[in-house]
Formats: structure tokens, sequence, C-alpha cells
């Protein structure tokens, strides 16, 4: 008998991030970790979890941002399910959705990752095996304040030993440009420190400013970073030049790859390539630990795209992976007014809203 826990207890939390990090189709997106991460918005989250004879079979990390008198309950990947129990999906699809509007969220939106493509497939359901959410939800996604999954910027290891065999196959100039930095004396670290890493977050911090994009603050994201890094599911690397940290990024593992969450660089004259060196040492520790690809991660400027692409990548978009079902109209609707209108606000109403919690 299959049954249906809503929880936050620590004791399965522990048992929910090994389930996950063995499972190919997880993310980091739901690790407890990650979902605790909200918590600095004021968003709350819980972890619906199967189970058969208390052995977690399958199950998914929820965010619940709670808003004014607005709840919204956002699955941003999954649910996922130990081999053999996929067909459960249906039936535990519609619990769900039954506890979520039990709850008082007034939408509920699921992401789910679809592929066809071969080189994800172990990582993704097939479309046609999840069709049944078009019968029970709508396409797409409304709320946008919950990252959630939407594909793989792969690079793919198939056919490659090792990572020189692996570089051998770039064009000269990338080849060139990942040997630089070591070439001039540029040391690339992995810290697990607070210390080294609040460091190394400070140049995350700075290129954000310089290029004028935004990255999280450090004090709501550093518990996250640290508690994961020490647990073996992240990495955080600092790279000096002449013992100063140029540039660092964060990475979290998953089973079966790395994904490059942030990571930033300070101009250096003469420019070092520590961009590439940051990469590269990504590329050497997926090969190390016997993944067959690097997710480099989806979105960026044109330019971050164009970087990431010099290592052969094949951006892979899920297909039609968002689903949504509204569950109180009138609030929803009121919601949507709030967003469209009060959105110029929408930082400094959420703030006074932390402080208020």
């Amino acid at each position: 008998m299959i049954r249906l826990l809503f929880t936050k207890e620590i004791h399965w939390q522990e048992k929910w991030d090994e389930f996950l990090t063995n499972n190919p189709k997880g993310s980091h997106l739901i690790l407890s970790d990650w979902l605790k991460s909200y918590k600095s918005y004021g968003f709350d989250y819980e972890l619906g979890l199967f189970l058969e004879n208390d052995e977690i079979i399958g199950g998914y990390g929820a965010v619940i941002p709670k808003l004014l008198f607005f709840k919204f309950y956002i699955i941003p990947h999954g649910p996922i399910y130990k081999s053999g129990y996929e067909d459960n999906f249906e039936n535990h699809i519609k619990e769900i959705t039954k506890h979520a509007k039990k709850s008082g969220s007034c939408y509920l939106q699921i992401s789910i990752p679809k592929s066809s493509n071969k080189k994800i497939l172990k990582h993704a359901y097939l479309p046609d095996h999840v069709e049944f959410m078009n019968f029970i939800f709508k396409p797409g996604k409304h709320f946008k304040y919950v990252y959630s999954s939407y594909g793989i910027n792969w690079v793919d290891f198939n056919g490659f030993q090792d990572p020189e065999e692996f570089l051998a196959q770039l064009t000269p100039k990338v080849r060139r440009n990942v040997r630089m930095p070591y070439n001039k004396e540029a040391k690339a670290t992995f810290v697990k420190d607070i210390k080294s890493i609040e460091e190394g977050y400070k140049v995350i911090s700075e290129n954000a400013r310089q290029a004028n994009y935004s990255v999280r603050d450090f004090k709501e994201f550093k518990a996250t970073i640290f508690d994961l890094v020490n647990k073996d599911l992240a990495y955080f690397v600092n790279c000096e030049v002449d013992n100063v940290i140029k540039a660092s990024g964060f990475y979290v593992k998953t089973c079966g790859y790395i994904t490059n969450i942030t990571g930033g660089v300070i101009r250096h004259k003469p420019d070092i390539k520590l961009g590439y060196m940051l990469q590269w040492e990504m590329i050497k520790k997926s090969f190390n630990n016997d993944f067959k690809g690097y997710n480099i991660s989806m979105g960026g400027s044109k330019g971050v795209q164009d970087f990431k692409s010099k290592f052969g990548t094949e951006t892979i978009y899920f297909e039609n992976p968002h689903y949504h079902l509204v569950l109180n109209t009138m609030y929803f609707k009121l919601f949507l007014f709030f967003d469209k209108y009060l959105k110029p606000y929408k930082a400094r109403i959420s703030k006074i809203l932390a402080k208020l919690k």
C-alpha cells in the first residue's frame, strides 16, 4: 500500500535528499536545502513523499509562496519515482491537486522534465508517458517567482574517455583559452569554509553589478550554499591570481550531472580567461564522477550563451513542461491584477512582508 506523506521533518528531508541524488530524473530545484532557500522571501515549502512500507518510492518538493492573502503551490520539478513505480504518477497527481486545494492554495503549478532527446532520456519522461497531464491541467505557467525546470544546456561526453580527449575536439582557440589561466599560474580551489565562500560570492555579486543583472544576496543564500557544499551535493570554486580571488562559481550535483548555478569573473588585465577555468574545473569534476555530460545551464545574455556554446553545448528544451490549475478563480484573478499593476513595488512589498513574518 502506497501512502502520501506531506512533511518538513529533518528525518524525511535527509531521506528525500538521498533518494533524489540517486534518481536520474532528479533536480537540485527540489533538494530540501534549495527549497528552504525560499524562506528568505517569506515563502514556505514542503515535501510530498510517496511511501511503501516507509520507503520512499517517489515524491516531489513544493515551494509555497504566501503573499498577503494569496497562497500558491508550486512544484518546480517532478514528481519523480523509483524505477518501476512511474505508473502511479496519474493517481498521485490527483491526490496532489486535492491537497493543494485543501491547504488553501488558489493556484497549482507543476513543471515536468519531458524530452524525447536521446542524450537525456534517463533524465526525463517521454512525453507520451505523461500525456494524461493534458486532461487534468492546462498548459503553461502564470506564477513566475519560483524558478522551474524548462531544459538542460548539455555538454555531452559520449565517446570521450577523459577530459583531455574531450578538450582535443574543441576548437584551437577554446583549447588555448582553457589552458591559458593554468599557464599563467592562476589557481583553482574547491572551498567549503564559509569565509572563503563569502569572499568568492563577493566576486559573483560584483560581476553581476558590473554586468547589470541580479543575483541573490549572500545573507539570503549562504546557508543553502554552505549546507549543500558540506553535504557534498555542491561545489564552490575560487580562482586566484597572485593570491587574490578573481573568479568564483557555484555548482550543484545531482544524479548523473553537475549543474552550473552561478559564477562571476572580475575583469583582469591582461585577460587570462578565468571564465574558461571555472567551466573546465567542472568538466574535469564531471569526468571524475563518471558523468556522461555537464549541464552548463540555460539562459544568460547573448554573450554568456555564446561563451557556453564554445564547449559544444546542445540546448535541450523540455517539451511543454509547465502545467497549471486555478483552484480559486476569484483569488487568482485578483493576484493577476496585483501582479500586473503593482509590479514596480514588488521588491519593496516583499521586503516589508518578510519583516512582518
